[in-house]
């Protein structure tokens, strides 16, 4: 089974109008608000919001205050990434029509707000932001032309785009800068094959596997100090967390439940991994030690609890809910405790 892209799966999830099944039947979602995202220096959270029939991007106060739009209006704003420095975010601009995406390109704003830049083309396709270089300079999007993905790159302000996956037969997609950004591991799914993880150069040589298996292995993570890539698989009969040597070499299983887990997220300070885990029916967030073992699940609430995202100081984690029947951001102290509702 290949993993869900994440900007289409993160802009179904937060449509306000979805039925969400769970094991008791079908929640209705009411309202929005998902895929938050951390500013750099821990003060804001960015999010997107479903207005009317649009997902916007809006930016709030880490505790829920001065909640304010950076979007207005068709089409859909997703994948808010902020830039190193904080003072821009980075996007999806997502054309659909009938749950059908009919094009879109990577744009930025001002994270006080101001005009959007358009940086890509989209041309012939549509693309989707996967992040900033850590020194701000560059813009790794995905393109996605006649069902394949590749991976591209630009410069954060515009211009030249230059494609680093050439091939047109491998769907190449969920690229991750290194954190000293000099390279890059992606997903690569080959015709009539199961995804596995790759790293390559940032100017697109030197490509090699770093999870290859008969399995699925998806959603590579860098560890902070560079030294590690995490990543979710299903070599057991559902996904579960692995963490491999970024230089090659046997992956370690860390999750082990009973459910699967998913969305592997590194602690800044690399000493954990939270996760989603499906419990009773639900999704939880979960953390797990980077090595393994001491894993806690830290929510149980009705409804489920997906996307879980470290703040800066490791200290806290924010995540989406639909514990209220309605998809809200909440954050929580790193060991499960202070649960509280911000949007």
């Amino acid at each position: 089974m290949q993993a869900t892209r994440s900007a289409l799966a993160a802009a179904v999830c937060a449509l306000a109008a979805l039925a969400l099944t769970s094991a008791g039947g079908a929640q209705i979602v009411t309202r929005g608000d998902s895929q938050p995202s951390w500013s750099p220096d821990g003060k804001q959270i960015a999010f997107v919001r479903l207005v009317g029939s649009n997902l916007e991007l809006y930016v709030m106060k880490a505790d829920g205050s001065s909640q304010h739009a950076l979007t207005h209006g068709s089409p859909d704003h997703v994948d808010p990434a902020w830039s190193p420095d904080g003072k821009s975010i980075a996007y999806s601009r997502l054309v659909e029509s009938h749950g059908q995406t009919l094009g879109g390109q990577v744009y930025s704003v001002p994270a006080g707000g101001g005009a959007q830049h358009r940086l890509t083309s989209g041309a012939g396709g549509y693309d989707e932001l996967l992040g900033w270089s850590p020194d701000g300079k560059q813009i790794a999007f995905e393109r996605l032309q006649g069902g394949i993905g590749s991976v591209w790159v630009t410069a954060s302000t515009g211009g030249a785009q230059r494609r680093l996956t050439p091939s047109a037969e491998d769907d190449d997609y969920l690229a991750a800068w290194s954190p000293d950004g000099k390279k890059l591991a992606f997903d690569r799914t080959a015709t009539n094959a199961f995804g596995d993880v790759f790293v390559m150069n940032a100017d697109g040589t030197g490509t090699r596997a770093i999870a290859k298996t008969s399995a699925d292995e998806t959603d590579a993570r860098w560890s902070p100090d560079g030294k590690k890539i995490a990543f979710m698989s299903d070599r057991t009969r559902h996904y579960e967390i692995y963490v491999t040597p970024a230089s090659g070499g046997a992956a370690r299983e860390v999750t082990h439940t009973a459910g699967g887990a998913r969305n592997p997220a590194w602690s800044p300070n690399g000493a954990k991994l939270a996760y989603q885990t499906y419990v009773g029916g639900q999704w939880q967030v979960g953390v797990v030690s980077a090595g393994g073992g001491g894993a806690r699940t830290l929510t149980s609430s009705s409804g489920d609890n997906t996307n879980p995202s470290w703040s800066p100081d490791s200290k806290k984690i924010v995540f989406e809910s639909t514990r209220d029947s309605e998809s809200a951001i909440y954050v929580m102290n790193a060991d499960g405790s202070g649960q509280k509702r911000v949007s």
